[in-house]
């Protein structure tokens, strides 16, 4: 059954200040918002689909968000590589983020077609 798997593009992440007396030898990061861009993936069973190649000049951060109950096999592909997702690439669900540069592409299928 298809299903839409979101990704969006970010510059980087930020740290954020930490209001607190007491000694912190750690920070807290988060992305940095605005993201740069954002598309929607339909899913097509077995057949792999592609994202566009993304315009954004300053991404480095690729979060991907499947939808609850789903899962996808995937493969991130800089602009000199061309793999199909498919039955032998990871497998995602929920939400992560990827190391991800201006051009790069993401390749996903359902991985319910790989029993």
């Amino acid at each position: 059954m298809a299903f839409n798997v979101r990704i969006f593009g970010y510059r980087g992440t930020r740290q954020i200040l930490a209001r607190q007396t007491q000694f912190q030898s750690d920070s807290v990061q988060v992305l940095e918002e605005p993201y740069e861009f954002s598309e929607v993936i339909a899913t097509n069973g077995a057949t792999a689909v592609s994202s566009v190649s993304n315009p954004a000049t300053q991404v480095q951060i690729l979060r991907v968000e499947v939808p609850d109950g789903q899962t996808i096999r995937y493969e991130i592909n800089p602009p000199s590589r061309a793999v199909a997702a498919g039955n032998a690439s990871p497998r995602l669900s929920g939400v992560d983020q990827f190391y991800f540069q201006p051009g790069w592409t993401i390749s996903i299928v359902e991985a319910a077609s790989f029993p």
